[in-house]
C-alpha cells in the first residue's frame, strides 16, 4: 500500500531538503544539488544509453515512493545517477560533496573519473576546481548495492525482505551539495568538553598558518584567542551546562587568512557513578538520570531511509518529548546529521547504535535460542555471528571509525552501540577498547540484547517474552532494558503492513494503549530502585510489517495518550530521583 505522510504529501520534488546539511561545520558557500536527476539501471559493464535515462527526486533513495522509481537495484546490476546543471564558483576550490550514498560509488565529473566511496553510511567529497564549467557540468554517479548479501553494512534491510526486515533501498540517500572554500580553509574542526574542569579543547585540521577561535553565549563573547598548532584549550568558569531540559548550545567561530566557519559545542558529562547501595547508574552532569527511550528505526513510509523534510526530523523528536522521553535509540543506522542537530538543540539523549552487517546470520544463535536462556556464545571469531573471516572484521572497524568520526561532535550523543542482537558480532572487548580508546567521552553499549562478553558500560537486556527484568546477579555495569515491547496495533489507512509482526497484536486503540502502559507498571517502575536505570521500548512507529510503533507508519497517528504516556514517563524518572543517591554534588 502506497501511504504519504503529510510531509510527503507537500513535497517540493524540485528542492527536498533544502537545508544546509553539516551544522556543526557551517560556511556561507552552499549550493543544494537535491531534486530531479536520472538514472538507469543496467547490467555490470553495460554503460548509460542516452535514450533510456528516467527522472528520479534525490535525495531519496530507489524504491522509495518519494523518489517516484519503483524499481529495486538487484546485485549484479548498476545504478547510474546524471545530473547537468551550471555553477559558478566564488573561491578558489570547489567540493562535491555526499552526505550517503548507498552503498559503493564511483562519481564522474564532466567525464572525468574524481574517485570513489564504499559503504551506505558515511559522508564524502571530492575537489573537482579544474574540471568546473560555468555554463554547463555533469555528474555521472556509478552504484552498486548488495544489500545484505554483500561485505557492507546493511542494517534492518534484506533484499528478502519482511516481519522485522524490511524493504531495501540503493543509491542517494542524503543531501548532495557544492561547496567553495578558500587556499587556507578549514577541512576539519573537532570539540571536546572536559565538563569537571570546565574546560573546552578545538582541534582543527587545514592549510593555514593562524587560526582566530571565538565562542560565544547567547551573543555574549565568552572566549577570543589563536590556536597554537591548530590547538586550543580554554575555559568557562562558570558553564551554561546541557541537559534534556536545558540544551544550551555554545557558539563557535574559526577565522583564518581567508576562511571563517560557524560551529557549535555543549557542556555536558556522561558518566557510570556508583550509588550508596553499590548499584551503578547512568549519570548525566555527575547526576543519576533514569533513561526513558522509543526504539527509532529511522525510516518514513514515503521516503524509506530518507525523511521527506526537516519538519518531520522536528515533529518527531518533539513529539517524543511531550510524551516524557528523554532518549531514543537510532537503531543500526547513522541518521543524517541535521537529526542530530535537532536532538542537539532540542535535547534528545540518542543512543546510537553501529549499523550491522556481515553474512548470514545463524537464526537459532542470534534469534531463538536467546528466548530459551543461550544468551551468552562465546564471540571470538565464531561464524555462527556471520563475521568470523578477518576480512568482514577489518571493514566493520573502517566502517565504525567512520561513523565515530562523523558523529562525535553532537552532544545529544551519550551512548555508543557496538553490535545488536549478535548480528555480525565479534570480540565485543576489543571492540569496546576501540571505540573507548577513539571517544572515551560517552558510555558504550558492547553488546545490546544478548550473547554479552561481560565488557562495556552495560549489561544490556532483550526482553520480549518475559518480565524477569533483573539478572541473577548486578555487576559492575549499568543494568539498560534496551529492548522490550514491541506490542502491535494496526491502524486502518495508516499502514503498510501485508503479513503482521509483533510480540502481541491487540485490536483496538484501547487495549493496545492500556497493555502499553501496564507493560511499564510490571517491568519497569518495580525494578528502577533495585538496580534498572533505562529501558527503551519498541517502537517509535510502525515500520512496513511491524505495526508496533506508538506512531503510525505515517505518523498521521498517535495510538497512546499523550498525557498517560508523559505521566508515566514522569513516574519513571521520579523513581531514581526519590532513591536517595549521593551525587558528585553531595560529597
Amino acid at each position: 500500500m502506497d501511504l504519504k505522510s503529510k510531509w510527503g504529501e507537500e513535497l517540493d520534488r524540485l528542492h527536498p531538503l533544502p537545508e544546509y546539511p553539516r551544522m556543526l561545520m557551517q560556511r556561507n558557500s552552499f549550493k543544494n544539488l537535491n531534486g530531479i536527476w536520472e538514472y538507469q539501471i543496467l547490467p555490470e559493464r553495460v554503460y548509460p544509453m542516452e535514450k533510456d535515462w528516467h527522472e528520479i527526486v534525490v535525495p531519496f533513495p530507489l524504491g522509495s515512493l518519494l523518489s517516484e522509481s519503483p524499481e529495486n537495484l538487484n546485485p549484479g546490476f548498476v545504478l547510474w545517477y546524471r545530473l547537468r546543471f551550471p555553477y559558478e564558483a566564488k573561491e578558489k576550490h570547489t567540493l562535491l560533496h555526499f552526505e550517503a550514498v548507498d552503498q559503493c560509488c564511483s562519481v564522474y565529473f564532466n567525464g572525468q573519473l574524481v574517485g570513489s566511496h564504499q559503504g551506505g553510511y558515511a559522508p564524502f567529497s571530492f575537489e573537482v576546481t579544474s574540471l568546473l564549467k560555468k555554463k554547463k557540468n555533469e555528474i555521472l554517479l556509478m552504484v552498486t548495492d548488495e544489500s545484505d548479501a554483500g561485505d557492507y553494512a546493511f542494517g534492518k534491510q534484506r533484499l528478502k525482505h519482511g516481519g522485522m526486515w524490511y524493504t531495501p533501498c540503493a543509491g542517494i540517500w542524503q543531501t548532495v551539495w557544492m561547496e567553495d572554500i578558500s587556499d587556507h580553509a578549514v577541512t576539519d574542526l573537532e570539540v571536546s568538553c572536559n565538563f569537571d574542569r570546565k574546560s573546552v579543547t578545538v582541534k582543527l585540521e587545514g592549510n593555514f598558518a593562524h587560526a582566530m577561535i571565538i565562542a560565544a553565549e547567547k551573543g555574549q563573547l565568552v572566549y577570543q584567542g589563536v590556536a597554537e598548532d591548530k590547538t586550543c584549550t580554554f575555559t568557562i568558569d562558570t558553564p551554561h551546562v546541557w541537559s534534556p531540559e536545558d540544551p544550551f548550545l555554545y557558539d563557535l567561530y574559526v577565522q583564518t587568512e581567508d576562511d571563517i566557519v560557524k560551529s557549535y559545542f555543549a557542556m555536558r558529562k556522561v558518566s557510570r557513578e556508583v550509588d550508596q547501595d553499590g548499584i551503578a547508574r547512568f549519570c548525566l552532569n555527575n547526576r543519576p538520570l533514569f533513561l526513558s527511550g522509543l526504539l527509532d528505526q529511522g525510516l518514513s513510509c514515503d521516503g524509506n531511509m530518507t525523511y521527506p523534510s526537516d519538519d518531520q526530523m522536528v515533529f518527531e523528536i518533539s513529539s517524543c518529548k511531550a510524551l516524557g522521553f528523554n532518549m531514543l535509540r537510532k537503531h543500526v543506522k547513522v541518521e543524517m546529521q541535521r537529526w542530530y542537530y535537532h536532538c542537539d538543540r532540542l535535547g534528545m539523549l540518542v543512543i546510537q547504535d553501529m549499523p550491522n552487517g556481515g553474512r548470514a546470520y545463524d537464526l537459532p544463535t542470534t534469534k531463538y535460542l536467546p528466548h530459551i536462556g543461550v544468551t551468552r556464545l562465546n564471540d571470538h571469531d565464531n561464524p555462527r555471528f556471520g563475521r568470523a573471516d578477518e576480512a568482514l572484521q577489518k571493514l566493520y572497524y573502517k566502517e565504525l571509525d567512520d561513523m565515530l568520526k562523523l558523529l562525535k561532535g553532537h552532544p545529544s550523543i551519550v551512548i555508543w552501540t557496538a553490535f545488536n542482537e549478535g548480528w555480525g558480532q565479534f570480540e565485543a572487548p576489543e571492540v569496546c577498547e576501540h571505540i573507548r580508546a577513539v571517544d572515551n567521552s560517552r558510555l558504550i553499549d558492547a553488546a545490546s540484547g544478548w550473547h554479552d562478553q561481560g565488557c562495556g558500560d552495560f549489561y544490556s537486556r532483550h526482553l520480549y517474552f518475559t518480565k524477569n527484568v533483573m539478572p541473577k546477579k548486578l555487576d559492575y555495569r549499568i543494568l539498560l532494558l534496551s529492548e522490550f515491547g514491541g506490542y502491535a496495533y494496526v491502524e486502518p489507512e495508516h499502514c503498510q503492513v501485508e503479513k503482521l509482526y509483533g510480540y502481541k497484536t491487540f485490536r483496538d486503540r484501547p487495549s493496545f494503549e492500556a497493555a502499553f502502559l501496564q507493560i511499564y507498571d510490571d517491568m519497569i517502575l518495580p525494578y528502577i530502585r533495585k538496580g534498572l536505570c533505562g529501558c527503551v521500548y519498541t517502537q517509535l512507529s510502525d515500520v512496513e510489517d511491524e505495526a508496533n510503533g506508538l506512531f503510525t507508519a505515517d505518523r498521521k497517528v498517535l495510538k497512546v495518550s499523550r498525557k498517560r504516556t508523559r505521566m508515566m514517563n514522569e513516574r519513571c524518572c521520579r523513581r531514581l530521583r526519590n532513591t536517595g543517591l549521593i551525587t558528585k554534588e553531595d560529597i
